[in-house]
C-alpha cells in the first residue's frame, strides 16, 4: 500500500521548478558575457602583480570591450545572479596585449580602471 495519493508525489516533483527557471534565465542572460583572465582580489591597485603568475583565475563582465570597463559587472561564474560577483577589491586582469587593474566597489560594480605598464 502506498503513502499519499498521486498528486502528492507529482507535487515532489515539481518543487524545484522555479529554482531551474531562475538558474536557466540566469545562463542565457549571460550567454554574451565576455570571459576574462585575471587575478584574484587585493587591497591596493594590482599592477605591481607578476601577470603570468597572478591572472590564473576566469572571470565573465557584461561589457561589451575586451577587458572590463567603469560600470560593468564582472562574476565569478558565467551566471547573471548577483550571488556571482566579485567581491570588493582589485583585480589585475589581462589579454595578452593589455593588462589593467580594475576595483570593485560595494554596489558589485568597476569603479575605475588604471592601465598597468606590464
Amino acid at each position: 500500500m502506498a503513502l499519499g495519493n498521486a498528486n502528492s508525489s507529482a507535487q515532489s516533483r515539481g518543487k524545484n521548478k522555479p529554482i531551474i527557471v531562475k538558474r536557466r534565465k540566469e545562463v542565457v542572460a549571460a550567454k554574451n558575457y565576455t570571459q576574462i583572465l585575471a587575478s584574484d582580489a587585493q587591497r591596493a591597485s594590482a599592477c605591481a602583480l607578476n601577470t603570468r603568475s597572478a591572472c590564473t583565475n576566469f572571470y565573465y563582465h557584461d561589457g561589451s570591450a575586451a577587458l572590463p570597463q567603469v560600470g560593468d559587472k564582472v562574476y565569478s561564474k558565467q551566471r547573471a545572479s548577483e550571488k556571482f560577483i566579485l567581491q570588493v577589491g582589485h583585480y589585475k586582469t589581462t589579454n595578452f596585449v593589455l593588462h589593467q587593474s580594475f576595483e570593485i566597489n560595494r554596489s558589485g560594480v568597476v569603479a575605475a580602471v588604471t592601465a598597468c605598464k606590464s
